[in-house]
């Protein structure tokens, strides 16, 4: 209560300040700013290293692609 017998409310989201409601306030600000991600993921051919990053997100950022193999080759 307050001073003045008002009930004083708190929420996370209320513009409190605090340690405890920094990961919100950041959220908050990279959300509305924007930002820049950037992930490197290594490996070797076929371990799976697109699914996961389409999986990640939810969409197809790196469509399946068609590897020719020496057969489809032409000679010239």
């Amino acid at each position: 209560m307050s001073q003045s017998g008002e009930k004083v409310k708190f929420s996370d989201s209320a513009g409190y300040v605090g340690f405890a409601n920094l990961p919100n306030q950041v959220h908050r600000k990279s959300v509305k700013k924007g930002f820049e991600f950037t992930l490197m993921v290594v490996g070797e051919s076929g371990l799976g290293k697109s699914t996961l990053i389409n999986s990640l997100f939810l969409t197809d950022l790196y469509p399946e692609r068609y590897i020719p193999g020496a057969a489809d080759a032409s000679v010239k």
